[in-house]
């Protein structure tokens, strides 16, 4: 008669893990134990996320939306995700990303042309008015944008999006502005694309700006990418045709002018949509998608945490008053994120 030792007992047939560890020994058993329980802790698809009813409905809503069987199941070529950009996937104080490549350029045209200087926005920035800045909101952004480009290429622009924007540093998290991404908003992307969506970008900031930093920063290509546009005209220097900016806005992609810009760019209602509270420019691509024929998520950011990030509100708490009325889910930075940015 065999006498087997402790860790040597035939495990039944049907579980391959104790299988394995059975002919290991103790330690092969231990071992596997350890890569059991790591493989637990990484399919958890959003770790920087408090196991709050916030992460469980997002979890749950992509569960559903990719059961093939199921009533709310999205077929893969609708699963559309749009993001706002400012304030949903990065911070957007002290100032938003898209003006850091062109700061410089602001000042200097000042220098050359004062007029440039006149709108709200531009004095607000060149005075360090940050709450002037911020009141200005998306309109005021693209003013400046207007300025800095005004009868430059959009060669010359782009140029210098990627590099200043590694090489700034933002005051509050001692990061490059190219890494102070939001890493949860980061695992979301990540977990939405492995389930067959395709994520974009809908931003008030400048198109070519936003496009010259999506891919890199979100994983978004270019392509991707939705935005205000200040228009350009065709001319020729050195022999070479080339587009340069006219200093005029073309579109304000902000508010109402998403769901329009969204339409042009796609042709369809996203299924998932990301916005934050601050500005109310998001709550109307967030109620286009809620109409649509079929399932859908909205997300809000609240920015409730002056410690880790940012606290601010819009006076009349519109877009969280909104959210309350249909049924989007809010997320508190405070109550609802482990960690804030990461590289």
């Amino acid at each position: 008669m065999t006498i087997h030792q402790p860790w040597q007992v035939r495990w039944p047939p049907c579980n391959p893990v104790i299988q394995s560890a059975s002919r290991a020994g103790l330690g092969g058993f231990l071992a596997i134990l350890l890569l059991t329980a790591n493989a637990l802790a990484q399919a958890d698809p959003l770790p920087s996320w408090n196991d709050s009813p916030t992460k469980q409905a997002i979890v749950a809503f992509v569960a559903r939306a990719t059961q093939s069987d199921g009533p709310d199941f999205v077929p893969e070529k609708e699963r559309v995700a749009v993001f706002d950009m400012d304030g949903t996937l990065v911070p957007e104080r002290p100032i938003p990303i898209a003006l850091v490549p062109v700061l410089a350029d602001i000042k200097e045209a000042v220098a050359r042309n004062p007029l440039l200087g006149d709108p709200p926005a531009v004095a607000a920035l060149l005075k360090g008015d940050d709450a002037a800045l911020h009141a200005a909101g998306e309109q005021g952004i693209n003013d400046l944008i207007a300025a800095a480009t005004d009868g430059r290429t959009t060669k010359d622009i782009v140029r210098n999006v990627g590099p200043l924007t590694a090489q700034a540093s933002h005051p509050k998290f001692g990061l490059t502005y190219a890494k102070a991404v939001y890493q949860p908003m980061r695992e979301l992307l990540a977990d939405l694309e492995a389930h067959g969506f395709r994520n974009w970008i809908c931003s008030g900031s400048p198109v070519l700006i936003t496009r010259a930093l999506s891919e890199q920063m979100f994983g978004i290509p270019p392509e991707r990418v939705i935005g205000s546009h200040v228009t350009t005209k065709l001319e020729e220097r050195d022999g070479r045709t080339v587009l340069v900016f006219d200093g005029r806005i073309g579109h304000l992609n902000d508010g109402a002018g998403k769901p329009v810009a969204i339409n042009l760019a796609l042709g369809t209602r996203p299924v998932f949509v990301a916005g934050n509270e601050g500005g109310r420019g998001d709550i109307a691509m967030m109620r286009w998608s809620k109409d649509r024929q079929g399932p859908s998520f909205h997300l809000l950011i609240d920015h409730d945490d002056g410690e880790r990030e940012y606290a601010y509100e819009e006076s009349d708490d519109y877009s969280l008053k909104v959210a309350q009325t249909y049924g989007f889910q809010v997320v508190s930075i405070k109550q609802d994120w482990k960690t804030i940015v990461g590289p």
